[in-house]
């Protein structure tokens, strides 16, 4: 092949670059312009929404660098672009540089040279398969929507190859479905039902659909080929992951992307370069009795090993948490250097950001964009350039001869950043799992622009005023805020629900050398709270050791639920080796009508303090300690037995004055106090466990099963399943 006498840079305008189908035609056009030393610059989105997304509309933006001088001539992908909107736009950028050659695949569009393969003659083929190859008369044909032309031009095809081997068409036996696996599924389920008569043979005018259809009559126990022959059309990948292996029919769109490419030097350049055929081919599986053929799918397992490869290494980094702790672009860009061995093969990869990227603004107020050397071909690390958007890229930065590079949008929720530009040196692409690198980076970038905006730091400062900055629950303020608002949406009739707890019996639970203790325990209670509440209340903390539950929802059972909370906080509280007794609650229902907060919590609160005062002014005596001392070895361990009588003898005390100190320190019986923490330990193991009631009886101290269950009935009024259902 000649070469023009100026390296041409051609952009090809594709959509999601990292599809099977793309990937075949971006690398038939690559290897094309490498022979010819022309320049590539692959413009692509990530996600493609066939319909408007407002959060990732954002990265079809790249787009906009088709209007970029720079550029020579186009190739269009047209089919990969799934969007009607995006497509017209496309269209109008293109349109708008009538003096720039342009060349479509995949669609035939007025005023543009038009390569695309003759889907009518490829089902043909493929039909013809089925007819010469095996024998087959009976055959089913399952193709897309029956208002899409490329789905009329297959049923077309087929029709051709039945009548051209004497065989009557019988529409009945046409199938339209949506082109993916769901089609299949559906289809197989009306075979394996008998609403449809099970044929001879299946043929599917796309992979997906054969893929479905494969699945589904191999999970209803129809042999796929002994039973029914199927096979597929387009060859978009992924055989390995079905069964049996599908026989298909390659749509050769490498070839198309050689042909579009040369058909394309050629009119720049007024030469006459051969173009290439682009007839596809029959690919053999074990669909139908032709059987796989091995090279070509040892082939496909070595690509598939090498993608889950970099796959594995992706999800078992560190590279999210790295990014995110970045604190200036600088160790942002460093990061990346250190985890670019994720992406594939590639050769070079530049950060180019707007200028203002960090701007708290959506819009750009110019076109200035930074680029800063990832990674480049030749190993060094180049100074930040500046450039303008039109330019595409700095010259100094990239201005070797057979440039492969695509260009890939970054973006988060409707804010534009710039792009990435990977290089490769040979006929290649990004694979799928780069998207998830480049979101990565994306999301972290706007998290350092958010570490780095003044106003997100007064808006989270005004954020704090209503919140603790530990454990994220509510402050009383925010609490007050957040009932009155459910109060003014809430039923006349509703009523406001307030449990008030505190973690401990003392008033001053941690010292300043216990600090990180105090914050544990924090963020344990608050997790116990949002766990119980489950967005259906307001959780608070009102002050060190003060916490609260509020809500208006009608079908809350207050009582269960302060239940619940008292039951995961004693435990909580048991599991570490404080002395700090155990929580206060308290709950109280109030209408609607002239509730007033800070009345109903400075009551509440007044309530709890009365019983924290009481334990306050006792807890330097020594008696004071013995009794707590022995209360919390009960709690810990209710599975014990504990004897009134060695208890005195230890510590020097009548039995009935111990009793009686007993009840009047802790407000409830020695005997009953006992059992309550027996009660307690396996409404906590019912709520948490899946343990049977035999071996919660056993845990608690209960030998006999059967008394247990009366005891936890006589205690809480339900059986201890009726218990675990009710919460």
């Amino acid at each position: 092949m000649k070469k023009y006498k100026k390296p041409l840079l051609i952009g090809v305008i594709t959509a999601r670059a990292a599809e099977s189908e793309q990937k075949q035609q971006l690398c038939g056009i690559i290897s094309s312009a490498k022979k010819l030393g022309i320049n590539i610059a692959v413009l692509s989105n990530i996600y493609n929404s066939s319909e408007y997304f407002a959060n990732v509309e954002i990265e079809n933006k790249i787009y906009d660098l088709i209007s970029s001088e720079k550029f020579d001539g186009f190739i269009l992908t047209a089919e990969s672009i799934l969007n009607p909107e995006l497509q017209q736009q496309i269209y109008r950028l293109l349109v708008s540089r009538p003096d720039t050659h342009i060349t479509v695949t995949g669609a035939e569009i007025d005023g543009f040279d038009c390569i695309t393969d003759d889907v009518m003659k490829d089902t043909e083929e493929l039909v013809s398969h089925l007819i010469k190859v095996h024998g087959f008369s009976d055959i089913d044909f399952l193709t897309g929507f029956d208002y899409m032309e490329t789905s009329l031009e297959r049923v077309e095809g087929y029709r051709n190859a039945l009548q051209k081997h004497g065989i009557a068409f019988d529409k009945k036996k046409v199938i339209f479905g949506n082109f993916w696996n769901n089609s299949g599924e559906e289809l197989a389920e009306e075979y394996i039902s008998g609403k449809r008569k099970l044929p001879q043979a299946v043929a599917c005018a796309n992979d997906y659909m054969a893929y479905g259809l494969c699945d589904g009559l191999l999970k209803g126990g129809i042999n796929v080929p002994k039973d029914v022959a199927v096979i597929g059309y387009e060859y978009t990948g992924g055989r390995y992951a079905h069964a049996p292996v599908l026989t298909t029919y390659m749509r050769n769109r490498e070839a198309i992307g050689k042909k579009a490419l040369i058909t394309l030097y050629n009119k720049i350049t007024r030469e006459n370069i051969p173009l290439p055929s682009v007839n596809g081919m029959i690919i053999k599986g074990n669909s139908c009795p032709c059987g796989t053929d091995m090279n070509i799918f040892c082939t496909e397992l070595s690509v598939f090993r090498r993608e889950q490869e970099y796959s594995r290494m992706n999800l078992v980094g560190n590279f999210e948490q790295q990014l995110t702790t970045c604190r200036s672009l600088n160790d942002y860009i460093s990061t990346l250097r250190e985890f670019v061995y994720l992406i594939r093969d590639i050769k070079g990869i530049y950060l180019c950001l707007y200028d203002d990227w960090s701007s708290k603004e959506q819009h750009h107020s110019s076109d200035l964009m930074i680029c800063c050397s990832v990674m480049s071909p030749d190993g060094k690390n180049q100074d930040i350039k500046l450039y303008r958007k039109n330019e595409l890229f700095p010259e100094s930065v990239m201005n070797n001869n057979s440039l492969i590079l695509y260009f890939c949008p970054i973006f988060f929720a409707g804010r534009e950043f710039g792009y990435f530009i990977l290089q490769y040196s040979e006929a290649d692409s990004y694979d799928i799992i780069f998207r998830d690198w480049l979101k990565i980076a994306s999301n972290a970038l706007e998290y350092l622009r958010l570490k780095n905006d003044m106003q997100t730091l007064l808006e989270c400062n005004n954020l704090s005023q209503y919140h603790d900055s530990v454990t994220g629950l509510l402050n009383e303020k925010g609490l007050e805020n957040e009932t009155e608002f459910e109060i003014m949406s809430a039923p006349h009739d509703a009523t406001v629900k307030i449990i008030l707890m505190t973690n401990c019996t003392y008033l001053k639970q941690f010292s300043i050398d216990n600090k990180k203790d105090e914050i544990s325990s924090s963020m344990s209670i608050a997790d116990i709270l949002f766990s119980a509440v489950k967005n259906h209340g307001n959780c608070s903390k009102l002050s060190e050791n003060m916490y609260a539950v509020t809500t208006t929802e009608s079908d809350t059972d207050i009582k269960a639920l302060a239940d619940k909370l008292e039951v995961m906080l004693i435990q909580e509280n048991l599991s570490g080796n404080n002395k700090n007794g155990l929580p206060v609650l308290c709950f109280r229902e109030f209408p609607k009508e002239n509730f007033s907060f800070s009345e109903v919590i400075s009551d509440m609160k007044n309530q709890i303090n009365k019983k924290l005062n009481f334990h306050e002014k006792l807890k330097n005596s020594a008696e004071y300690s013995k009794y707590t001392d022995l209360r919390l070895e009960i709690w810990k361990n209710p599975q014990k037995e504990y004897s009134p009588e060695k208890i005195c003898r230890k510590i020097g005390y009548s039995e009935t004055y111990f009793r009686s100190r007993y009840k009047e320190i802790f407000g409830i019986s020695f005997r009953q106090d006992i059992i309550k923490s027996r009660i307690c330990l396996a409404k906590y193991l019912l709520l948490t466990t899946s343990l049977s009631l035999a071996v919660i009886a056993e845990k608690c101290g209960y030998e006999d099963e059967k008394y247990f269950f009366r005891r936890f009935r006589n205690e809480t009024g339900l059986t201890p399943n009726k218990y675990r259902l009710s919460r």
